[in-house]
């Protein structure tokens, strides 16, 4: 990469980082996605402030770190945290947050064990999956929804919730549940290679996370499973350099960046230059103000639907069920963009890009 190239990156990942930093609330923490709970304050905060624990600087990781503290002091009492402040506490939300405070330094024991009993309490024991909810039934009453509808698909295993509670749990440093996660995720694959999603409208949220999770328990035979993974990912690229959804014509910045990190999951040659045409397509579609346009990301299926990803019709945006939703405040594309920026960086700098 040239010295011109490598100065712009550089401005466009500290754009994007002052865009974060000042995108917080007056409390202090992030939120995003309008639905008819509200918005999410304790997830959206934990999946930023996890993306943005990777930079460097002292001064910025000081307020990082009081960012953590004000998660950590929102831990409900059974472990766990919730979509928002007073919404039942949840795997993904859960998952996140202790991310955040592991990769920031800011999680104690005590907190860590309580967030970790709440995760593995979500395992389901029939597939070693998680699911998001373990009593989804409050979560229907606090949003409205008629008692006598079925729960089914919330109950559910689910691969996307799976793979980060994975993650979360090894860099809590926890023994427990992860081999059966895994065993379900190593199963699950398609033969086409990726894993579905199901609260998100793309297969591709579900398939880097679970890459990354078989990468940190990796045995022998994991390798062809990631090598499938990528193919299918650089297969569909489009023509621009990016990755989009069936939702819009045209590539998504969202989409764009996880498909950059599954790429880079693991260290290979890089083809056609894949990679850099998406950090490219990236770079040329950034905000002025450093932020990345939104998109339909986020699905609510009816809590009965086991198989979202069968259906292809949604009602597009709006406090609703059986929706997707835009992060409206374009937080959780621009954390992911930053993210993918920020690790192509550090692998042009090693050598391991050109």
């Amino acid at each position: 990469m040239n010295p011109e190239h490598f100065e712009r990156l550089e401005r466009s990942i500290e754009k994007a980082s002052r865009f974060l930093e000042g995108s917080r609330n007056p409390d202090g923490l992030w939120s995003d996605f309008l639905t008819l709970a509200g918005e999410s304050v304790s997830w959206v905060s934990g999946y930023v402030g996890y993306a943005m624990s990777h930079q460097g600087s002292e001064q910025k990781s000081n307020w990082l770190k009081e960012t953590a503290f004000l998660i950590r002091d929102q831990q409900h009492a059974n472990g766990g945290w919730g979509y928002g402040p007073s919404v039942p506490p949840d795997a993904d939300s859960t998952s996140w947050c202790l991310r955040f405070l592991s990769s920031t330094g800011t999680q104690s024991p005590e907190s860590c064990e309580r967030g970790s009993r709440f995760l593995l309490a979500h395992q389901n024991q029939t597939d070693g999956g998680f699911r998001t909810y373990s009593s989804p039934h409050d979560v229907g009453r606090y949003m409205g929804l008629k008692g006598s509808i079925s729960f089914e698909g919330w109950l559910s295993s689910q691969l996307c919730v799976t793979a980060v509670a994975v993650a979360a749990l090894i860099e809590g440093r926890s023994i427990h549940g992860i081999e059966e996660a895994l065993n379900l995720i190593r199963m699950s694959q398609t033969a086409e290679g990726y894993w579905n999603s199901y609260w998100w409208s793309g297969s591709l949220y579900a398939t880097v996370h679970c890459m990354e999770a078989i990468k940190s328990g990796m045995t022998g035979g994991d390798a062809g499973s990631l090598d499938r993974a990528r193919t299918w990912i650089a297969g569909t690229q489009l023509a621009d350099g990016s990755w989009g959804s069936s939702f819009v014509s045209g590539g998504v910045p969202f989409w764009t960046a996880l498909a950059l990190r599954g790429l880079m999951v693991v260290h290979q040659p890089d083809p056609g230059g894949r990679i850099g045409r998406g950090a490219d397509w990236l770079l040329n579609h950034q905000l002025e103000d450093g932020s990345w346009p939104s998109g339909y990301l986020l699905r609510i299926p009816l809590p009965s639907m086991k198989e979202p990803w069968k259906q292809s019709s949604w009602n597009c945006g709006g406090r609703a069920i059986n929706a997707v939703i835009s992060d409206h405040r374009q937080l959780f594309s621009t954390a992911t963009a930053f993210s993918a920026l920020s690790e192509y960086r550090e692998k042009v700098l090693e050598g391991k890009l050109p």
